[in-house]
């Protein structure tokens, strides 16, 4: 059982859209991480309330689920419940859904770890906070089923340079860290560059009729990323089916070479005609295959 909250509202403004004429990934991200902080003080759990205790969660895995595209002009309603927890951790479930008509068209699963700021480090909840946590978990409401987060590592043959940044002081939070959705924005550039390095860019897709559009990602947080740090995104090919790839981005640090996140986004070839899901054609499937064979 749960208490579903509503956390955000919002509206698809034309320079949140992409080349393809619908939301872009990366603003998925922004809406549902603001909605987070949202989610959190709705669950009774604010900044104000959780730092009185010691620590505050942090995002683990954060895993996206786009149903169906958000046009320009759509309006957007954001509701989240807290759906599990353990000694370390709690889930939280975010749905997306049309204003006007209900449809949810994303959601957002995010298992949350309590960190202690002064340790740097994981840590469990604090006793204190549990009353406020059981009370979300014995709502009123049938708590949704989540499916379990794929662990395990695809094997990548070869893996592409495809974005440098650095993290500025305006991309931290109130905990000191890079936000969650400043890596989706990172990833989310370096995901447009892999398709250029495979030898089929977006001129090169267009001539075939189509493109890709994402289905989900997975973001795996390994280290936290602080101001002044330098970092490299890569990316490689770790599936290819019939209509969609998955790919696996790494973001390592310049300088200590330590790893901070993966990533991995399952891609869905679309027909911008039809606003339907479309075979891989068969030239850049060939592509898709020899980096799958690479070895290393």
């Amino acid at each position: 059982m749960t208490i579903w909250h509503e956390v955000h509202t919002g509206v698809v403004h034309p320079w949140l859209c992409d080349q393809f004429g619908h939301l872009n990934v990366r603003h998925y991200a922004n809406l549902f991480n603001e909605a987070m902080f949202h989610a959190y003080a709705r669950a009774g759990l604010s900044h104000g309330v959780v730092m009185k205790h010691g620590s505050h969660g942090v995002a683990a895995i954060v895993r996206t689920t786009f149903i169906q595209e958000l046009p320009v002009g759509s309006l957007v309603t954001t509701e989240s419940a807290l759906v599990s927890a353990s000694n370390k951790t709690c889930t939280f479930l975010l749905r997306m859904r049309n204003t006007e008509t209900g449809e949810i068209h994303a959601t957002l699963d995010t298992l949350e770890v309590f960190f202690d700021p002064q340790a740097r480090a994981s840590t469990p909840i604090p006793a204190g906070l549990r009353p406020i946590i059981d009370a979300q978990l014995n709502g009123p409401d049938l708590a949704p089923e989540v499916a379990a987060v794929p662990r395990e590592a695809p094997q990548i043959g070869r893996w592409h340079e495809l974005h440098r940044g650095v993290c500025f002081p305006w991309h931290c939070d109130q905990y000191g860290h890079m936000n969650v959705r400043w890596y989706a924005h990172f990833f989310d550039d370096a995901a447009f560059h892999i398709w250029s390095r495979l030898g089929a860019g977006w001129k090169a897709m267009e001539a075939l009729g189509v493109h890709t559009v994402t289905a989900t990602t997975t973001t795996h947080f390994r280290k936290e990323i602080r101001s002044t740090d330098l970092f490299v995104i890569e990316g490689g090919v770790a599936r290819c089916g019939r209509k969609s790839v998955t790919f696996r981005q790494r973001m390592t640090n310049v300088e200590t070479g330590e790893l901070h996140t993966l990533q991995d986004v399952v891609e869905v070839f679309f027909d911008p005609k039809t606003r339907k899901s479309a075979p891989i054609p068969d030239s850049v499937r060939a592509l898709l295959q020899t980096e799958l064979d690479t070895g290393g």
